[in-house]
C-alpha cells in the first residue's frame, strides 16, 4: 500500500521526471585542485635549505635537555589547551557521526497507555433518557458517562531514499569538515609544541641574562673598590670615584630588570604548562648546541605536507558537496515508512497477535513554493565555495611566504651570530688591555669602563643571537609542516 502525504505535491511520473532532469544539469560534480596558483611553484627554495633528515614524534629530545623532557612531560599531563584540543576533536567527531546517522533507516519503539472517561451529556444525553423518563436522583452521574482503557505496542520504520545523492553529499560534506578541523587541531597542537620550546629557551635566555647581569654588577663593584682604595690614597681624583660608583648603581638597575624579565617568563612558562605561576620552575642553564634537523621537502612538497593547507582543502571539498546538496534540495524527496504493533483496551492482550495493528507507505513530497529560500541557499553555497577556493589559494600563498622568510631569517641568523661571537671575542680582549693600560696610567678610567660595557654587551647579544638561532630553526619546521600527522 502507497500512502501519499496529503500535504505534498502530487504530480504524474513523466512530469517528474522532467523536472528531475532539468535540475540535475546543474548538479555538476564540481572539483577541487590541489595547486589553485597554477604552475608558478618553483622547483627549488630562494635560500637553501640547512641541515635535513629524519624527524620523530619526540623531536624535542634532540635538544639533549632533560629539563626541557620534565617540560614536555609536564605539558603533556597538564596543559589545558591540549586538553581542549581533545575535546573540540571529540566533538567534531561526533557531529560527523550525527550527520552520517541521518542516511540510514531510523527505528523506533513505544508503548502508551490512556484512560478516558466521557460525560454524555455534552452529546445532549440526559440522565433521563437512560432512567425512562420517570426522573429521580441518582448519587452520581455513572449513568451519563463511561470510561475507557486503551493501550499500544508500536513500532516504526522510516527511511528517506538517497535518489539524487542529497544525503550522500551531506555526509561528504560533514566528513570533510571533521578531516579540516583534524588538520586545524594536530597543527594547533604542533604549534602548541614550539610554543613551549621557545618560551622554554626564553626562560633559559633570561636565566642566562641575568646571571650575566650579576658578573656585570660583580666585575663593576669590583673595578670601584679598586678605584675608592686609591682615591684614599690620594692617587685619584673624585671625577674617577664619581664614575665608578655610577657605573655600580647601573649595573644594580639592569641586574633588577633582568630579574624581572626573567620571573615574566617563566611564569608565562608555567601558565602554559598548565601549572600556578609562581615562577619558581627550575630550568636549564644552557642554550643548545643541536637543533632539530629540517624534515626535507621541495616547494610543490608543502602543498600536501601543510596542515594548514590540507584544512583548506578540505573545507573547500566541504563546500562543494554543499553546493550539490543545495541542488538536490529542488528535487521530490521519496520516504519509507512503516509501523507495527499491537493496540488494545486490555494491558494484558498488548503481546496477543489478535491484536496486532499494521502500516506501511511511500510518502513523496517535492517544493512547490518556498519564497525563494531554496534559490537563496544554493546561492549562499555556490559563493561560500567560491570563497573556500580564494582562501585555500590565500593559504597556499601564505605558507610559501612562511617558508621563504624562515628560510631567508635562519641563513641571516647565522651569519649575525658568528658576528657576534667574534665581537664578543674582540671586546674580551679590549677590556683585558684597556685595564693593562689603565694600570699602567695610560688610558683613563673612561676607556676602561666604556670597554668593560662593550664586552658585556657583546656577551648579551651572543645570548640573544643563540636563542634567535632556535626560534628560527622551530619557526622553519613549522613552516615546512614538519612531519605533522592528523590528530588520532
Amino acid at each position: 500500500m502507497i500512502i501519499v502525504d496529503p500535504t505534498t505535491i502530487i504530480c504524474k511520473p513523466n512530469i517528474l521526471l522532467i523536472i528531475s532532469l532539468l535540475i540535475s544539469g546543474c548538479a555538476e560534480n564540481i572539483s577541487i585542485k590541489e595547486n589553485p596558483i597554477g604552475n608558478s611553484i618553483p622547483k627549488n627554495w630562494s635560500s637553501p635549505l640547512p641541515e635535513t633528515g629524519n624527524y620523530t614524534g619526540q623531536w624535542w629530545t634532540v635538544f639533549q635537555d632533560s629539563t626541557l623532557t620534565r617540560v614536555f612531560d609536564d605539558f603533556l599531563e597538564n596543559s589545558p589547551d591540549l586538553k581542549a584540543i581533545a575535546s573540540r576533536l571529540e566533538m567534531s567527531r561526533q557531529i560527523a557521526r550525527i550527520t552520517a546517522a541521518g542516511s540510514l533507516p531510523s527505528i523506533g519503539m513505544g508503548i502508551n497507555g490512556a484512560n478516558r472517561k466521557q460525560n454524555l451529556s455534552a452529546f445532549g444525553l440526559s440522565e433521563d433518557f437512560f432512567s425512562g423518563g420517570q426522573g429521580g436522583e441518582s448519587d452520581d452521574n455513572d449513568v451519563t458517562s463511561f470510561e475507557t482503557e486503551n493501550y499500544g505496542l508500536n513500532l516504526s520504520f522510516r527511511w528517506e531514499l538517497d535518489l539524487w545523492g542529497r544525503l550522500f553529499n551531506q555526509r561528504r560534506a560533514a566528513i570533510e569538515d571533521l578531516r579540516s578541523t583534524e588538520y586545524d587541531l594536530a597543527y594547533l597542537k604542533f604549534s602548541l609544541q614550539v610554543q613551549i620550546v621557545k618560551a622554554y629557551y626564553q626562560a633559559v635566555e633570561s636565566q642566562k641574562q641575568f646571571q650575566l647581569a650579576q658578573e656585570t654588577l660583580s666585575s663593576v663593584s669590583e673595578l670601584a673598590d679598586m678605584v675608592a682604595s686609591r682615591y684614599e690614597k690620594g692617587l685619584l681624583s673624585s671625577l674617577d670615584l664619581r664614575l665608578t660608583q655610577s657605573s655600580v648603581s647601573s649595573a644594580k638597575a639592569q641586574l633588577e630588570n633582568r630579574h624581572q624579565v626573567y620571573l615574566l617568563v617563566v611564569r608565562n612558562l608555567e601558565a602554559l604548562l598548565g601549572k600556578y605561576p609562581d615562577g619558581d620552575y627550575l630550568v636549564n642553564t644552557v642554550l643548545p648546541k643541536n637543533l632539530p634537523a629540517i624534515p626535507p621537502g621541495m616547494p610543490a612538497d608543502v602543498i600536501k605536507r601543510r596542515p594548514d593547507v590540507q584544512s583548506a582543502l578540505a573545507r573547500a571539498q566541504a563546500a562543494s558537496y554543499r553546493s550539490a546538496e543545495a541542488v538536490s534540495s529542488f528535487l521530490p524527496g521519496f520516504v519509507l515508512t512503516s509501523s507495527s504493533g499491537t493496540s488494545s483496551s486490555d494491558l494484558s492482550d498488548l503481546l496477543n497477535d489478535d491484536y496486532q495493528v499494521w502500516s506501511g507507505g511511500l510518502n513523496i513530497s517535492a517544493p512547490v513554493f518556498q519564497g525563494g529560500r531554496l534559490a537563496a541557499n544554493l546561492k549562499m553555497n555556490q559563493a561560500s565555495l567560491k570563497l573556500a577556493e580564494i582562501m585555500l589559494m590565500q593559504t597556499i600563498i601564505n605558507a610559501f611566504a612562511e617558508i621563504e622568510q624562515a628560510l631567508f631569517t635562519e641563513e641571516s641568523n647565522k651569519k649575525q651570530l658568528i658576528a657576534f661571537q667574534t665581537s664578543a671575542e674582540q671586546a674580551e680582549a679590549a677590556y683585558s688591555l684597556s685595564r693593562e693600560r689603565y694600570d699602567s696610567g695610560l688610558v683613563g678610567l673612561i676607556s676602561v669602563l666604556d670597554s668593560q660595557q662593550r664586552w658585556f654587551q657583546a656577551r648579551s647579544q651572543v645570548l640573544t643571537a643563540q636563542r634567535a638561532k632556535v626560534n628560527t630553526r622551530l619557526n622553519l619546521i613549522l613552516a615546512l609542516g614538519g612531519e605533522i600527522q592528523q590528530t588520532s
